[in-house]
């Protein structure tokens, strides 16, 4: 994933991607990737259903994907 972009501009999209998530599904990301999280774990955490945590995860890792699937602007290149 990381071939063609630099760790500093991978840095910057990685934190891009972070903010464009709502709180719910960075702290649930966060979790599953950082803390070891179970979905059943997260949903009482939270107070919603496992099929929302899981709904909330997959949004997350699709801003995730997005991120570094599309080109940066010319501008920021320079």
């Amino acid at each position: 994933m990381t071939g063609s972009v630099s760790p500093r501009r991978f840095g910057r999209r990685g934190r891009r991607a972070l903010r464009r998530m709502t709180k719910r599904q960075r702290a649930i990301f966060l979790a599953m990737r950082f803390e070891d999280g179970s979905y059943p774990e997260l949903a009482a955490r939270h107070g919603i259903g496992v099929r929302q945590v899981e709904a909330e995860f997959a949004a997350a890792l699709l801003i995730l994907v997005l991120a570094f699937r599309d080109p940066e602007p010319w501008w920021r290149r320079l």
